[in-house]
């Protein structure tokens, strides 16, 4: 997270402050086990009204709206420019918090989508995004007066088993030694949605002296 960033203290967006704490675990057991349906159910109710207000939102928002919500990705696109053109090609900014939320939508819509567990779902969830991207950059253009032809594509492959075993491989022989290090390591990845939870509390229970012995 964005150091100096208060992801639960600050104005109501689509939760309020309570919600953040009910969902990031603050409230402990101040509440009851119906207390905690309730929330879940005005949560949800929230993002649902949310998604429906984004309807409102893109038919009726300034551009230039648009372009003041939007000047942190802006800026962190002139700055991967400027490192560019100090020949650092490999070096990327870091996200701050407007496009760390972005990350997290993203992961959120497809989450949702593929919870499902249905082809055609994966298949909707492809399709929407191409026509939103497609829409998006229609919009983008109403003010200019060149109508460009527009194309937009999105392929999302799953890899096999064996992929998957070797890219579990790999994080697992770049874990620390020392076991508070690895531990820690371990949680990391896991909060970055780069092993699941299986496998992280698999990884959990090696220590130090364990690791030679791999």
């Amino acid at each position: 997270m964005t150091d100096g960033f208060d992801w639960v203290d600050r104005g109501s967006g689509i939760l309020t402050k309570r919600d953040r704490q009910f969902l990031t675990g603050e409230l402990g057991e101040e509440l009851t086990e119906n207390d905690r349906n309730v929330k879940r159910y005005e949560i949800r109710n929230r993002i649902l009204n949310a998604l429906y207000d984004f309807k409102v939102i893109s038919g009726n928002l300034q551009l230039r709206d648009y372009q003041q919500i939007f000047e942190p990705a802006y800026e962190w696109g002139r700055e991967r420019r400027r490192l560019n053109e100090d020949g650092r090609t490999t070096a990327s900014p870091d996200f701050g918090e407007f496009l760390q939320a972005w990350l997290s939508l993203i992961e959120f819509y497809t989450t949702g989508f593929y919870l499902g567990g249905l082809v055609e779902t994966d298949q909707l969830m492809q399709g929407l995004v191409e026509e939103g991207i497609e829409r998006g950059f229609r919009m983008s253009n109403l003010s200019s007066q060149v109508r460009q032809p527009i194309s937009a594509g999105l392929s999302v492959e799953y890899g096999s088993e064996m992929l998957l075993q070797n890219y579990h491989a790999e994080l697992k022989n770049d874990l620390p030694r020392e076991a508070d290090a690895r531990a820690e390591r371990v949680m990391q990845l896991y909060h970055e949605r780069k092993i699941g939870s299986k496998v992280a509390q698999q990884w959990m229970q090696y220590n130090a002296r364990d690791v030679n012995s791999e």
